[in-house]
This record gives C-alpha cells, structure tokens and sequence, in this order.
C-alpha cells in the first residue's frame, strides 16, 4: 500500500510540474496585440494582422514579428534579433538599441532610423520601400531581391554594404562602410579622409570650388568631422549671397578620422 501511495504521489508531483513548466514556457513569450511602455518582457511575438507599438521597451530575448503584422518601435533595447517573415511594415526608431540581427524577409516596407544595430541588417525579398537612415551597424548591411524604392543615408557600418538583385535603382550617399561596397551599393558611401585632407585650419576658394578641411557635424550621439569640395553656383547665387552645391557626394565628401 506504501508503495502505491509512493507511486500515486510520484505521479502527482510530476503532473504538477509539468504545469507548472508549462505555464513558465507560456510566460516567456509576450502576445503584443497593442501599445507598450516602459516595460521589461522576454520574447516578444506579434501575430498575424496585429499591430505592435512599442516606446521604451525592454525585450530580453527576441522580437518576432510574423505575417501582415506591423511593429512601431520608439527607443526600445532588444537583447536579441527582431526577426519578421511576410510582415507588413517594420519601423524601429529614434534611438532603439538591437544587440543581434535585425532579419527582415518576403514582407512589406521598413524604416531603420537613428538606431543601434549590434550585428546585421537584412532586407531580403521585400515588396515595400525601405529606408536605412543614420544607423550604426556592427555587422553587415544586406539589401538583396527587393522590388519598390530603397533609401541608404549616413549609416555607420562596421561590415560590409552589399546589395545585389534589386528591382528599383537605389538611393542615399554619406555611408561610412569600414568593409567593402559591393555590387549596386558602390556608389554609396563616403570616403574616410586621410589626414591630409583634414589638416588645414582655413576653407579656401578658387577655380569656383570651395574646399573646406574640416566641418564638425553635431549628431544625436556624437561630433563627426568631414571634409568637403563644393561647387560655385552662380545662378543661384545673388544679393550678396554665396551659393554651393555638392555634385558628387562619393568624390567631394570624406570623413575625417
């Protein structure tokens, strides 16, 4: 009889747990179906046709976004990546902060913006216009087999710029890539300076160029230093005024180191 109670409780006590683990595994992945706040989750999924907005939050673990589904992030921190398949319009804001890869495939169109990318950006076989602008990337920035209009504007890259197969020419310039440009990306980026061109203390102006060896740019984060060459434009150019234009931004413009 000891024997049997023995095995009964054995049995309860294993029925329990399981419960228990059960409703643990349930709490680790956070339903977003509206607008959160200041809050800490772990995992993070936005189900089908459902929008997200989320300002300041915490992810501990990884953001999911899955089909027709849209994410509106505003200075979020992510441990892990934001992964969206067939998503409807991914935005991630204002000084969010990513700790992996944001992967975004066979969906809509997405706004990068003003944010912290520890690893790669991928925008893979999408059929909405993406915009990457003022980023710092870790990684690489991937832009392969999209359709509409893709904008590429002063991001940081620490990898390589790659974007190969896209249906529609491609936009931007002011990209410092630290790896290699490739394929349709090669005109994007500026050049980091050698000290040479960043040396002198005065612009100088002649053949209706201006050179200037250094100008300090005032970012959200830091001060970057360029240099630059514009061209006189007299027909914009009167009472008094001095008007100048870059013309092309890969050759006239540098990042001073």
């Amino acid at each position: 009889m000891n024997a049997l109670n023995h095995s009964f409780n054995r049995l309860i006590f294993g029925a329990i747990l399981v419960l228990f683990t059960s409703s643990q595994a349930m709490a680790e992945e956070f339903v977003c179906t509206e607008t959160l706040g200041r809050v800490i989750v772990d995992n993070l999924r936005v189900p089908d046709n459902e929008t997200c907005d989320l300002n300041g939050t915490r992810v501990e673990g990884t953001i999911k976004v899955e089909t027709n589904a849209k994410l509106n992030a505003w200075r979020i921190s992510v441990i892990g990546n934001i992964q969206a398949e067939n998503a409807g319009q991914i935005n991630i804001l204002d000084r969010s902060r990513i700790g992996g890869s944001v992967q975004l495939k066979q969906g809509g169109g997405a706004t990068i913006s003003d944010s912290v990318i520890d690893s790669d950006l991928q925008f893979d076989s999408n059929s909405g216009h993406f915009q990457a602008l003022r980023n710092d990337i870790g990684g690489n920035l991937q832009i392969f087999q999209n359709t509409d209009d893709i904008e590429i504007v002063k991001n940081v890259i620490d990898g390589n710029l790659q974007c190969k197969g896209n249906m529609q020419p491609l936009f931007g310039g002011g990209n410092v890539v630290k790896g290699n440009e490739e394929d349709q990306c090669e005109q994007l980026s500026v050049r980091v300076s050698s000290v040479d061109n960043c040396d002198k203390s005065n612009p100088t102006f002649d053949d209706v160029q201006l050179r200037i060896p250094r100008v300090s740019v005032a970012g959200q984060a830091d001060i970057v230093d360029y240099w630059a060459t514009l061209r006189y434009v007299p027909e914009l150019s009167h009472d008094g005024r001095l008007v100048f234009e870059l013309t092309n931004v890969s050759e006239n413009l540098g990042r001073c180191n």
